[in-house]
């Protein structure tokens, strides 16, 4: 009896395990996230063609993912590996600040092996985050940006990246901690992302992505002489930094005059410029945006990628919510100037300056030829309060040397006023038949 009731029982489960449906890897949400994702990360590599003298806190993460002895003295031509994400179908990137500092060259290759040649647009060393742009003759698949929610403790993620030039490897973790604090040198990056999924040199840029196929993090660090130790940017700064820099004034240089936030699922206007076109249109803060140019929008970034596209002599138009009130504006977007170096150095801190040329370094015995002169130095002025004079040469600008001014300027105009900005300079002082050549930090506040 006992041996006919096992029977039974083994022929009702094997009947069970038929009609249970097999199990399909294609439908895994991990699975179908990093396919949606990987055509959107990129590789990077960097060369920089000058030798560098002065230390900063952007060593000890070129260490962790470039290996070496950090970026000391040495050759020309030194080269980096790196990671980065479209954020945009038109081409913006998104990756570390580290990882292209200083860079003359960028190098794009993108997950279906075409290659390109990058610019880099901006760059904010306090939270290791640059943007970059390649021009391509086609829309680009990007990464969605998942800002509006918060990450959670224990959630799913993923890394991809390309670690030790291995190109587009993936790792799988989860969110190990938030709200941590990591330290570079003397810098301190708060309030970011612990994952334990494998970061490893070269995943530097590269997204953290959720499984929902959302960048919810770019990866910055790792915890040296730890395993299951890494950090990522969180997602929500990434998208207000990328809101900060895709403006119609840093981007298509026209001014409109606005910032706008959001608030409770809804776009609001932040700020409004004194004088600009949008203030003379009569748009004010707290006006909540309904449509523009015909459309709505939910995501900043996508009303800023819209804005962006703009050209001279184009209006905008939108439609805000006032007290319950609906009112529509007409702005005409006024063309900007260009940004000068001499012009910002000048109204921010009291220098004027002059880039240094080839010919006027060998004559003045200085060995650094990409580098500021600095020719005058007002009396009253955050940079005579700070000691310097004429004849002394800027390196350094914020922990960047020296090199493109389109590049510094576009930094310098991020500058507000109150905000501190330290300069690396270089000294020679003839003392005898001796020439004596040293380096100085100095820290100036914008006025």
């Amino acid at each position: 009896m006992k041996t006919r009731l096992c029977f039974v029982v083994v022929m009702l489960a094997l009947a069970g395990a038929g009609f249970a449906e097999p199990f399909d890897p294609q439908t895994d949400p991990v699975v179908v996230a990093i396919q949606k994702v990987m055509p959107a990360v990129v590789n990077l590599s960097t060369e920089r063609l000058v030798q560098r003298s002065v230390g900063d806190p952007f060593e000890e993460l070129f260490r962790q993912f470039f290996g070496g002895q950090g970026r000391g003295p040495r050759i020309e031509g030194a080269q980096s590996l790196g990671s980065g994400a479209i954020v945009d179908e038109d081409g913006w990137i998104v990756t570390n600040f580290h990882v292209v500092q200083r860079a003359t060259k960028i190098h794009v290759v993108l997950a279906d092996g075409s290659q390109y040649e990058a610019k880099y647009v901006s760059g904010d060393d306090k939270n290791d985050l640059a943007l970059l742009k390649i021009e391509a003759k086609k829309k680009l698949p990007f990464i969605e940006i998942g800002a509006e929610r918060e990450s959670l403790l224990g959630e799913t993620v993923m890394a991809v990246g390309d670690p030790f030039g291995l190109e587009h490897t993936v790792t799988k973790g989860i969110i190990s901690a938030k709200h941590r604090s990591y330290s570079a040198g003397d810098v301190t990056f708060n309030d970011i992302l612990q994952t334990d999924a494998a970061i490893n040199p070269g995943n530097s840029g590269g997204p953290l992505i959720n499984t929902r196929g959302q960048l919810i993090g770019i990866n910055m660090a790792i915890l040296s002489q730890a395993q299951g130790i890494g950090f990522a940017i969180p997602a929500k700064r990434v998208a207000e930094m990328l809101a900060t820099w895709l403006t119609t004034e840093k981007r298509a240089r026209l001014w409109l005059g606005l910032r706008f936030a959001r608030k409770d699922e809804s776009l609001v206007v932040a700020d409004v410029q004194t004088a600009s076109p949008a203030a003379n249109a009569g748009v004010a803060v707290g006006d909540v945006v309904a449509v523009v140019d015909g459309e709505k929008y939910a995501d900043l970034l996508q009303l800023q990628r819209h804005l962006i596209r703009k050209k001279t002599g184009e209006s905008v138009k939108l439609e805000v919510e006032r007290a319950g009130r609906a009112k529509a504006f007409s702005i005409a977007l006024a063309a900007l100037p260009k940004l000068s170096v001499t012009d910002l150095f000048r109204t921010k801190f009291g220098l004027q300056v002059q880039e240094m040329t080839h010919d006027l370094a060998e004559a003045l015995g200085i060995p650094i030829a990409q580098s500021l002169l600095i020719t005058e130095v007002e009396k009253v002025s955050p940079a005579a309060s700070a000691g310097l004079r004429r004849g002394l040469v800027i390196t350094h600008v914020t922990g960047e040397e020296v090199q493109l001014m389109e590049r510094l300027a576009e930094r310098m105009a991020d500058v507000k006023t109150g905000d501190a900005v330290s300069l690396a300079i270089f000294v020679i002082e003839r003392r005898g038949n001796l020439l004596i050549q040293q380096t100085a930090s100095v820290s100036l506040k914008s006025r």
